[in-house]
């Protein structure tokens, strides 16, 4: 994915180019491609100073420009910290984020909220309004300012990558709260055909588990300090929580005696529900790695409850 997104940002750029009647240069290549490896926010003294590094002939105004080309073909994003000066961000391929930001130290801390993003389009189709640009920064004093203490030089991470961290954690936690489940439903089964059934798919959903907590420690091995990165996707752990089923609603009497086939039915109703909240919650974002996370998730629990189902159509298989 990285090598194949830097490929289509210079295809974006020199497509740009030609379509402006712009001339590609060997300066401005340059630019891009010290813009495209170097994360954070980035003003145009700090960019020049490091293409300068490899280019003392590079000229500032040169630099300026080829920022404003970058912002114009969407391979970056202006933004303002509130000291003056206008920096810019990775944009293409990045979720669309906002932005907490310390007036003592200007450290800021980037964050997304689908949770923001549904209450902030409900007002606007509230007022009928048409939106074209929205951008929430927050100001204030950091943890570190309020303590006095030194704040540390935070690791440039790409906010992609820690996207998609976060959107593995976010699966973990959806198969982890499922797994509890199955877990609970088969101890307290008092059919035993129906409890073999669970226990089955308590089974699968183990493998399952252990593959998502295998792909987020690769993930995170790739990129170091990756792992203890802050929390950029925040999501409301309760719109997990009312996928899975309530017990309560399969007990009779108090007890829960679920057959072979309504054992299979019950497990179809959290399949089928964590497989269309992923593929809605999917939608939310732009391509990312994040955004192909939740579609492949969704796209596994749509496969589970696919099995689950031909096991209940042929119960005696069981």
């Amino acid at each position: 994915m990285p090598g194949r997104k830097l490929r289509e940002e210079r295809e974006l750029f020199y497509t740009y180019l030609r379509q402006n009647g712009m001339k590609k240069t060997r300066q401005k290549d340059l630019i891009l491609e010290v813009f495209l490896t170097t994360e954070g926010h980035l003003s145009v003294e700090d960019l020049y100073a490091l293409v300068k590094k490899k280019d003392r002939k590079v000229g500032i105004v040169t630099v300026f420009r080829t920022l404003k080309t970058l912002t114009g073909c969407g391979i970056a994003r202006e933004i303002a910290l509130g000291d003056g000066l206008t920096r810019f961000e990775h944009s293409y391929h990045h979720p669309h984020h906002h932005h907490i930001i310390c007036t003592q130290c200007r450290k800021a801390i980037e964050f997304v909220s689908p949770e923001l993003e549904r209450i902030q389009e409900e007002i606007v189709r509230k007022y009928h309004f048409q939106p074209l640009l929205h951008r929430l920064q927050v100001y204030g004093i950091c943890e570190d300012c309020l303590e006095h203490r030194p704040a540390p030089e935070p690791p440039r991470l790409d906010t992609e990558k820690i996207f998609a961290r976060d959107a593995l954690r976010m699966a973990i936690l959806m198969e982890t709260r499922g797994l509890a489940f199955y877990r609970d439903a088969a101890r307290r089964n008092l059919d035993p055909d129906g409890r073999e059934v669970l226990k089955r798919i308590v089974e699968e959903e183990e493998k399952h588990l252990a593959d998502l907590q295998a792909e987020l420690k690769r993930f995170c091995r790739m990129e170091k300090g990756l792992e203890t990165a802050p929390v950029f996707l925040h999501f409301d752990p309760c719109e997990l929580e009312r996928l899975v089923p309530d017990l309560e609603e399969y007990e009779v009497d108090g007890t829960l005696r679920l057959d072979t086939r309504r054992s299979l039915e019950m497990a179809m109703v959290l399949e089928r529900r964590a497989a269309e909240f992923f593929k809605d919650y999917s939608a939310k974002f732009l391509e990312t790695e994040g955004k192909r996370i939740f579609v492949q998730f969704a796209e596994e629990e749509q496969r589970h409850f696919e099995s689950i189902r031909r096991r209940a159509e042929e119960p005696l298989s069981v």
